[in-house]
């Protein structure tokens, strides 16, 4: 199914059979770009808290659920849809999630090096 070119997609993936379990919140910023990518200790968001901006990630994390290689452990994904990412500058983002009936704003702000501030709107 063809999304409209202004519908980006997200996905939630919570990575396991690691040291540090974590969930990876990951959006695309435009058609076809590589995913913008934080780790985040819990999921959903329900109040303010401190996420690690990681690199972007490849596009096939999308789709992708299982096993990762070289012991890296697993990803579930948790969440996925289509968002729109309403501000996107080098210290602040704002992103609306939609998956179903239960859309999520949230507002991603850089306190210091790769740590951000995140909260829901």
């Amino acid at each position: 199914m063809k999304r409209p070119r202004h519908m980006l997609r997200y996905a939630i993936l919570h990575h396991t059979g690691i040291p540090e379990p974590h969930f990876d919140l990951m959006f695309e910023t435009y058609e076809g770009s590589d995913l913008a990518t934080w780790r985040s200790t819990t999921w959903p968001i329900t109040q303010p808290m401190s996420l690690l901006r990681l690199r972007d990630h490849r596009r096939i994390y999308l789709d992708f659920e299982g096993e990762l290689n070289q012991r890296r452990g697993s990803v579930e994904r948790v969440a996925a849809g289509t968002c729109s990412v309403e501000i996107e500058q080098a210290t602040r983002w704002i992103v609306r999630l939609v998956s179903g009936s239960s859309p999520l704003a949230i507002e991603l702000e850089q306190s210091d090096g790769e740590t951000w501030v995140c909260k829901p709107l």
